[in-house]
């Protein structure tokens, strides 16, 4: 073989190794780009970390081919999309500064807005995304749109956001749109921009849209929210997995708002969806749990606790929430030693639980077992709210047999030195908090609504600050003691 023959093989032979390399590492960023698009995000940032390697290989071995300043861009790429954003950085701004192409530098500016969006920094975001609002390429412009919209949202500047994310088609875009109106009160327009077609096509980012309805719902409230996720679950082809999980979102704001029929159809229709997944186990705990509000008394706690067994008995998340409901469900049956323990059944039962039928049955339970308790007329006041319809008698009776009771003062708004020490002793007796040390004659403003008595989970107490020691003389110092000089 010649020498002339010799050289040309081996350019032709590092010339296939480069292409081969470059052309791995397109393959690569084509495949993140696509999981993207499908919402498996844990593929995707795998498939932008192998592109990043290939890249950085064709980079360091080849830094003067025509495709090196293609290998830096998709080097910088492939690390901001694998979350490597740190790493990212000084190859984008290397990008930035030294390469003309217009297609390349443009896409750097892409990936580096990216990467300070995600970073909490909405104002660099704007700094390398805004210039490419006038990209001539239009999905470059579309991807601008959203990061310098959402870099808006997130400094508050909810008119620019509603404008500038108007003009991108990219997924998230609308659910960002959508929460930029909500913020500036433009309720109307956020709910016809709910039932617009989707723009674009491709996957529904699920972590885009969670938070819309609970944005919504806090707005105008879970009626609302929940027409907007009826319409998005129907409109728009999404995994059987996310719908079933926005579905359950749904379910737990109307739980949370009362509208209890409601919140069960949507747990039933998640359950129905994914029946052998965790979502669907945790609809099937959920709607459990809906009927243990219900129930009046302890007995007809059964029937859910039983199927709560069942439950258990499976794997998965569905399996774990059911044992920690049925352990709620134990302790607030357990007959108890003590009356202390009867009282923290009921306290349970209100706060925990979150059944106020039970909760009114035991408390009244509680201050018919031990009418000579100290805290008799605090289970008749804990009562009063949870069972409206008996207030007059359950009133009378505090006026009747509970007249010094400083419970009863302090329902009617009379100030007692008493009040203090009996949730020190209701405290004490719960086991969930020490006594406090209190002055003699201190007064407490009546019982305002809500959850009364002490916590029933333990309080940390918060780290004591030291407390700087008067100067004096100083201490005289201690003799050194020598190896030699030991015993």
């Amino acid at each position: 073989m010649t020498r002339a023959a010799a050289l040309g093989l081996l350019l032709a032979t590092t010339g296939c190794v480069y292409y081969n390399g470059m052309w791995s590492a397109k393959r690569l960023a084509r495949d993140a780009r696509r999981f993207e698009r499908d919402g498996q995000d844990a593929e995707a940032k795998l498939a932008w970390a192998r592109a990043a390697e290939k890249a950085e290989s064709v980079v360091v071995r080849h830094p003067r081919s025509r495709w090196a300043d293609e290998a830096l861009v998709l080097e910088g790429e492939g690390r901001a999309g694998s979350g490597d954003c740190t790493g990212a950085a000084p190859i984008l701004a290397d990008a930035m500064t030294r390469i003309d192409e217009v297609g390349l530098r443009e896409r750097a500016q892409l990936a580096a807005g990216a990467c300070a969006l995600a970073r909490g920094d909405p104002a660099g975001t704007g700094r390398g995304a805004t210039p490419v609002l006038e990209s001539g390429d239009a999905h470059r412009r579309s991807r601008a749109a959203e990061l310098v919209g959402r870099a808006a949202l997130a400094r508050g500047d909810l008119a620019t956001a509603v404008d500038v994310l108007a003009r991108s088609r990219e997924p998230g875009a609308a659910p960002a749109r959508i929460r930029a109106l909500i913020a500036a009160g433009r309720l109307d327009e956020a709910e016809a921009a709910l039932q617009a077609p989707p723009a674009g096509s491709g996957r529904l980012p699920e972590a885009d849209w969670t938070p819309v309805f609970g944005e919504l719902a806090a707005a105008a409230g879970p009626a609302a929210a929940s027409r907007a996720v009826a319409r998005l679950v129907l409109a728009r082809r999404i995994p059987s997995g996310a719908r079933a999980r926005l579905l359950l979102a749904d379910g737990d704001r109307l739980q949370a708002a009362g509208v209890v029929d409601s919140a069960a159809a949507r747990y039933a229709a998640a359950a129905a969806l994914v029946p052998d997944s965790a979502e669907g186990g945790r609809a099937r705990v959920r709607t459990l749990q809906l009927q243990a509000i219900a129930v009046a008394r302890v007995e007809d706690l059964a029937a859910p606790r039983a199927a709560l067994e069942q439950l258990q008995q499976g794997g998965g998340a569905g399996a774990l929430d059911a044992r920690a409901l049925l352990q709620l469900i134990t302790r607030v049956t357990a007959s108890g030693e003590s009356d202390a323990d009867r009282f923290r059944a009921a306290e349970l039962a209100r706060d925990s639980l979150g059944a106020p039928r039970l909760a009114a049955h035991l408390y009244l339970d509680f201050a018919r077992q031990h009418p000579a308790s100290l805290f008799a007329p605090k289970a008749i006041v804990a009562a009063l709210s949870l069972a409206p319809a008996a207030a007059d008698s359950l009133l009378a009776t505090l006026d009747s047999a509970y007249p010094a009771s400083p419970y009863t003062q302090a329902l009617h708004g009379e100030a007692s030195p008493a009040f203090a020490a009996a949730e020190d002793s209701l405290a004490l007796a719960l086991g969930v908090s020490a006594p406090r040390l209190r002055a003699l004659g201190s007064r407490t403003a009546a019982p305002v609504p809500g959850q009364r008595g002490p916590d029933l989970e333990p309080v940390f107490p918060a780290a004591a600050v030291p407390v700087p020691l008067r100067p004096g003389p100083p201490s005289p110092a201690r003799p050194v003691l020598r190896p030699e000089d030991k015993p």
